[in-house]
């Protein structure tokens, strides 16, 4: 009896405690259960919250290339160990010129080491095109193009991925058939001196440290706007769009103190003391032909990328020699047009 009455104890220990691992188990169950839901709400928030802005838009993917407009001018800009005069070699062209740390610092042919830049960047600098300037248009620039591009073709010159044309084939520039403002067939080239009338589509001092740049070689890699060409997109339309555009360059040697104003670019013109409101400003500029043989034309119809500026052709009015603007009735100087502006 006794031992019958130890074996229904021991049955209902045994009941008991398994009673209770049951139920251990199932709240445990429960709560990992919870754990994990709350877990994967967590996850799905956290997901949505780095996917989204403060807005709740979804952000774009890849990493936003970094502004440099608001940089404070480098400490050494300089990246070219040249020292050495600019020698004008002639009257120049425009008044108001005055000497600038670039002109004792950087010579003609800038900082170059291939023949083919060094050649390029004396004709760049050339301030002494002389003659009467020829009226053009952009048709006269197109066709100057097309004849470029007719010899390349032919295997004569080369330019753009392969550099700037050779020393030698320069003179392959000159003389080329085109037409002037009218439409009148005219032999010009490399050197030429001629005037433009267009619309300023922007004006920025190019190669610079607001861009993030170090500087232009034909102007010894030095990354100050004072020492970089004021690069200008010429439209025919104030609306025009820069690939359809034409480029002239004022560059920085013995630039007058009022050209440097002509800059209306967002990101280089805060860097200008008094920029001018020269955007759809309608002008007329002089200066001499060049062929910029480092690029390819990036044109409306046939974008060439790379780092190819946008316009219709390599041929540029560069350097600039005098500057016009249409102050509603008539032509003025750009000087006395900005003393009201």
């Amino acid at each position: 009896m006794r031992n019958r009455w130890y074996l229904c104890a021991a049955i209902c220990v045994v009941l008991l405690l398994a009673g209770t691992f049951l139920i251990a188990s199932g709240s445990s169950q429960q709560k990992s259960t919870s754990n994990a839901a709350k877990s994967s709400t967590g996850a799905k928030n956290n997901s949505k919250s780095k996917n989204t802005g403060t807005s709740g838009k979804k952000k774009t993917t890849g990493q936003q290339a970094k502004s440099h407009c608001g940089d404070k001018p480098p400490a050494n800009p300089s990246n070219c160990n040249i020292d050495k005069k600019f020698v004008v070699g002639c009257t120049l062209p425009f008044q108001g010129g005055v000497s600038h740390d670039i002109d004792e610092h950087c010579p003609n042919e800038g900082c170059a080491s291939r023949p083919s830049d060094n050649a390029q960047n004396v004709v760049k600098n050339n301030l002494c095109a002389t003659g009467t300037p020829v009226q053009i248009s952009f048709t006269s620039i197109d066709k100057l193009q097309q004849a470029v591009d007719l010899m390349m073709r032919k295997h004569k010159i080369s330019y753009g991925k392969d550099g700037p044309p050779q020393p030698g084939d320069r003179a392959k520039l000159h003389g080329l058939s085109t037409v002037d403002a009218s439409g009148g067939a005219v032999k010009l080239g490399e050197g030429s001196l001629v005037t433009i009338e267009a619309f300023v589509l922007d004006a920025k001092h190019d190669d610079t440290f607001p861009f993030g740049f170090a500087g232009e070689g034909v102007n010894c890699k030095n990354s100050l706007l004072e020492w970089n060409d004021i690069h200008i997109a010429l439209g025919q339309a104030a609306s025009s769009k820069e690939c359809s555009s034409v480029t002239a360059e004022i560059i920085p040697h013995f630039r007058p103190p009022v050209w440097d104003r002509f800059d209306c670019d967002p990101c280089t013109s805060p860097h200008v003391t008094k920029p001018l409101p020269v955007k759809g400003l309608r002008v007329r500029i002089t200066g001499q032909l060049f062929f910029d043989g480092s690029h390819l034309p990036s044109s409306c119809t046939k974008p060439a990328g790379g780092g190819n500026p946008l316009r219709r052709s390599v041929w540029e009015i560069h350097p600039v020699y005098k500057i016009e603007v249409f102050d509603g009735s008539r032509f003025i100087s750009l000087e006395d047009w900005a003393a009201t502006h």
